[in-house]
């Protein structure tokens, strides 16, 4: 199987040169075709980055790490900052969201509907370095998922998860450790880049 074939419905170099990610090539910048991006210029990318097919970005400042990826079906939404570090992934349609509206009836709520009348809250969403994110789990306002954190599949995230630590349910909470092994695979994924550039 070709590069070209593997990378089948990605955006081009080119195409990501017209719309302001510089180098993309070098830096291995893949974004599919269907993924939406609203608010692209405010979209800050590390290198080694890959937004999978249908992923649907609508927030106003999302931070790239080096070595993300962002799954299929995937939604980034809200209006403060989602930064995701280094080595960290998202699983097929999961959500982050780093604004949310009161659902206890006090206000309105919606997009259509003037702000003096909702009560949104606004709050960043920070997805640490070598954090997992299952499928189908949800990020909700100002969670802090620290260094290594994993949350298992269809669990809902509140507030912060300790590092290196496994976390399911709803609300999330942590059931065990999670091995630190990872750091020594980053260690040699570095020491084969450099032997790889020589």
């Amino acid at each position: 199987m070709t590069a070209r074939r593997l990378n089948a419905g990605f955006l081009s170099s080119k195409e990501l040169d017209s719309m302001g990610i510089r180098d993309a090539e070098n830096r291995n910048i893949l974004i599919h075709s269907t993924a939406v991006i609203v608010n692209f210029d405010e979209t800050h990318f590390g290198e080694n980055i890959r937004i999978d097919p249908y992923t649907v970005i609508s927030c106003k400042n999302l931070v790239l790490g080096d070595h993300v990826h962002i799954a299929s079906g995937c939604g980034l939404f809200g209006k403060a900052t989602i930064k995701m570090d280094d080595f960290s992934t998202i699983s097929g349609h999961g959500l982050i969201y780093s604004s949310s509206d009161d659902y206890s009836g006090k206000a309105l709520t919606n997009p259509t509907v003037p702000s003096d009348f909702t009560s949104v809250q606004h709050a960043e969403v920070i997805i640490g370095r070598h954090c997992v994110i299952g499928a189908h789990s949800t990020i909700l306002p100002g969670s802090h998922l620290n260094e290594g954190a994993a949350v298992g599949s269809s669990s809902l995230v509140i507030g912060a998860l300790p590092p290196w630590s496994i976390s399911v349910g709803i609300p999330a909470k942590p059931i065990k450790s999670r091995s630190k092994n990872c750091l020594d695979h980053e260690l040699n994924l570095k020491k084969w880049k450099q032997y790889k550039d020589v």
